[in-house]
C-alpha cells in the first residue's frame, strides 16, 4: 500500500480576530480536497482557545499544535474520514 503525502494549504489569520479567525478558517477546511489538510497561524488568546473545540464539533480533526514563537500558535487541521 502506497501512502500519499497530503498537500498543506497554508492560512494566516494572526491579524484577524473572533469570529472573523473562525469564518475563515471554516471557509478554508470546506474547499479542501481529500489529499489536503489546513496549517492555520494564529495568535494565542481568544481565537486559540475557542477555534478548536469550535472546529471539533463541526466534525473536523486537529492532529497537532506547535507553538511557533512568543504568541502565535500553528494548528494542522483535516477533515475526519
Amino acid at each position: 500500500m502506497v501512502m500519499k503525502k497530503k498537500e498543506k494549504i497554508l492560512l494566516d489569520i494572526t491579524n484577524d480576530k473572533c469570529p472573523i479567525t473562525f469564518v475563515k478558517t471554516k471557509i478554508a477546511l470546506e474547499k479542501l480536497k481529500s489529499n489536503q489538510y489546513l496549517n492555520v497561524y494564529i495568535k494565542e488568546g481568544e481565537a486559540l482557545d475557542g477555534l478548536p473545540s469550535s472546529l471539533k464539533e463541526l466534525g473536523y480533526q486537529i492532529n497537532n499544535k506547535i507553538k511557533i514563537n512568543e504568541d502565535v500558535f500553528s494548528l494542522e487541521i483535516s477533515k475526519k474520514n
